[in-house]
């Protein structure tokens, strides 16, 4: 007789607690992904979200894009360093203050080999299309030096100076043919022109007609 109540009971409780365990079976297939084997590889399948969670994820996105986020992966256009832009050269008004004033940039005077002699304006500057950034892709970049780089070497001039300088190669190089032709005639100002010259160039005090610096790539 007590052998019957205890199997009576183990059936009693096993019925009880099926039902519970298949819905807490079901609950938990419904809040964690589910593992799909197929073959030898086992591949994770995750709850699709519905369409309105993602279009208000979407939209939040959007929200999100318009305005810059410093923190985000994309930094400000204007920031980019200048070998990510295509700038013009700066607009060059020759001593004419008038048009530099009507444009509002641009340069009087080209040249100088230190800092404070050299003039600053702004220049036109755009994105290469293949570099992403935030903001505008074309705008005006400030302090940038009006300088210009053309055929004038030092070392070529100075070897010219020192060899063909009682000639007035230099000079002629430089674009000063005024004076290349006068130191020519004087065949180098009896040779005093010709070291004057060589000592101007070494001290840098004779610089091309054009107002280019040296070109910096021999």
């Amino acid at each position: 007789m007590r052998q019957k109540l205890i199997i009576y009971g183990i059936f009693i409780s096993f019925v009880i607690t099926s039902p519970a365990a298949e819905a807490i079976q079901a609950r938990s297939d419904k809040e964690q992904a589910q593992t799909v084997v197929s073959g030898t590889a086992v591949q994770s399948v995750v709850p699709v979200q519905s369409s309105s969670a993602s279009a208000s994820s979407s939209s939040s996105s959007a929200s999100s894009n318009s305005a810059f986020n410093p923190l985000g992966p994309n930094v400000m256009c204007s920031f980019l360093p200048r070998d990510f832009l295509e700038c013009k050269e700066p607009i060059d008004h020759r001593y004419n203050l008038t048009a530099k004033t009507e444009k509002g940039y641009g340069c009087l005077l080209f040249g100088g080999s230190t800092y404070e002699d050299v003039e600053h304006t702004k220049v036109q500057c755009t994105v290469y299309t293949d570099i992403d950034c935030f903001g505008p892709r074309t705008f005006y970049r400030d302090g940038v030096p009006c300088v210009r780089y053309t055929d004038h070497y030092f070392v070529t001039t100075l070897i010219y100076s020192m060899l063909l300088g009682f000639l007035g190669m230099d000079r002629f190089c430089l674009g000063q043919t005024g004076t290349a032709v006068g130191k020519l005639l004087t065949m180098g100002g009896v040779g005093v022109w010709w070291i004057i010259d060589v000592i101007l160039l070494i001290t840098n005090n004779l610089l091309p007609e054009d107002g280019s610096n040296w070109n910096p790539y021999v």
